[in-house]
């Protein structure tokens, strides 16, 4: 897809001039279509099988465990092994575990306990997707093409948070499950081919022989070692458990808030989806310049926003807000997702976006069950309307300490330089 003068692309698509990103972004966007068939079949059939949030906080917290406790050694795979045979292998688990739940669902074997076994397993293979797909994507596109090649991920994401929940909505409503998770594993497929066709920029895997726990701290000390890395993973962190997780309530939120059906909450899922594919869009516009203050300012509207969305009684209402909820989680999240690319070096970088990847997932399992019991009448009792308003407060205030914080140490950092400057 070459360019031209006369017919430039905008900055947030630049990377789709680069061949092999093109067809590696097409397997992309079918794998995070399919996640969301799965993610929403699973949330609907644990609410059907239960009625209780505490069961399908620990439906989010046996998914995103493993990428919490095994997302580094998936990143130091990435640094060590063949990247895209390592992508290959995903796919090709996640297929398999389609067909399973397909299998269990059909002939009614299904039960609370089994979903949380085949999601734990689908989570185990996302542990290792996640830093694959994060630095295959930076072998696949020129340097200076990297914020837009994430921001577009970001991108196909979020229209797939749209589609998928969309999509998936009629046939969880209907109880046709068995369809949900075909097309997982047709989307899973789709990707294989996509990937199989790709030929990934020349990079050095890490040769070290150091022992893997030292290896790995190496990833956390490259981290923080390269600022705003840190701060920007702790930030995300943050945000994950205190704001992303209260997804975990959205069934029980829809019917006792709401006054729907809890399988709607699917909607409110869409809504997200398509608001963050906006965010996305005017992340990619602005992501050449991101720092850890943008991304931090991007994320207090965010929380103020989660905080209205919990007072809302009204369905329509709710998906206005969510949309907005959407536009400013990715904007956020994605300026910190460049931050972090920017500045790592490349033989690390699979074990740093690995740390990303657990404070952006990874912590959602404890999010999910603190949200799930602050709710839950086995729990605190507190409901999933107050739950969201009491956390995401508790979040804006640790966004707008990391402004201040950020403020203060770049006026003391100009300060320093103009009196050096001085003498």
């Amino acid at each position: 897809m070459p360019t031209s003068d006369a017919f430039p692309l905008p900055k947030a698509f630049l990377a789709l001039s680069q061949k092999q990103f093109r067809r590696f972004y097409i397997g992309s966007i079918a794998s995070q279509l399919g996640f969301w068939f799965s993610h929403i079949s699973y949330q609907a059939l644990m609410a059907d099988l239960t009625d209780d949030e505490l069961w399908v906080s620990m439906l989010f917290v046996v998914t995103f465990t493993p990428v919490l406790i095994l997302g580094p050694f998936g990143g130091l795979l990435a640094d060590r092994l063949d990247r895209k045979k390592l992508l290959l292998a995903t796919y090709m688990g996640l297929m398999g575990v389609s067909s399973l739940q397909v299998i269990l669902v059909a002939s009614n074997a299904i039960s609370p306990v089994i979903l949380l076994v085949t999601s734990f397993i689908v989570g185990l293979i996302m542990a290792l997707l996640a830093p694959v797909v994060q630095a295959v994507t930076a072998n696949t596109v020129q340097s200076q093409y990297l914020p837009s090649a994430i921001s577009l991920q970001a991108m196909a994401s979020n229209a797939s948070r749209v589609l998928g929940p969309a999509l998936a909505a009629p046939l969880v409503s209907n109880n046709l499950f068995e369809i949900s998770w075909s097309l997982y594993g047709i989307c899973a497929g789709l990707a294989l081919v996509a990937a199989a066709g790709i030929t990934l920029f020349p990079y050095q895997p890490d040769q070290d022989s150091v022992p893997i726990l030292h290896r790995l701290l190496d990833g956390v000390l490259h981290a923080r070692e390269k600022k705003p890395a840190g701060s920007a993973l702790t930030l995300v962190g943050v945000m994950s458990i205190f704001g992303v997780s209260h997804v975990v309530l959205s069934p029980a939120f829809t019917s006792d808030a709401l006054g729907r059906p809890a399988s709607d909450f699917a909607w409110l899922g869409a809504s997200t989806g398509f608001g963050a594919l906006i965010g996305a869009l005017a992340a990619g516009s602005f992501t050449q310049q991101a720092t850890l203050r943008r991304g931090a300012i991007l994320a207090i509207p965010y929380c103020l926003l989660l905080a209205g969305f919990s007072r809302v009684t009204d369905f329509t209402v709710a998906v206005l807000i969510q949309i907005l909820v959407g536009f400013f989680y990715i904007a956020s999240f994605t300026t910190l997702q460049v931050v972090v690319q920017e500045v790592v070096t490349e033989n690390f970088r699979g074990r740093v976006m690995s740390l990303f990847n657990i404070a952006w997932a990874g912590l959602v399992p404890i999010g999910s069950l603190l949200m799930g019991l602050l709710a839950s009448d086995t729990g605190f009792g507190l409901g999933s309307a107050d739950t969201i308003g009491l956390t995401s407060l508790i979040c804006v205030g640790y966004v707008i300490s990391t402004v201040i914080s950020d403020a203060i140490k770049t006026a003391n950092s100009s300060r320093s330089h103009n009196q050096g400057s001085g003498e």
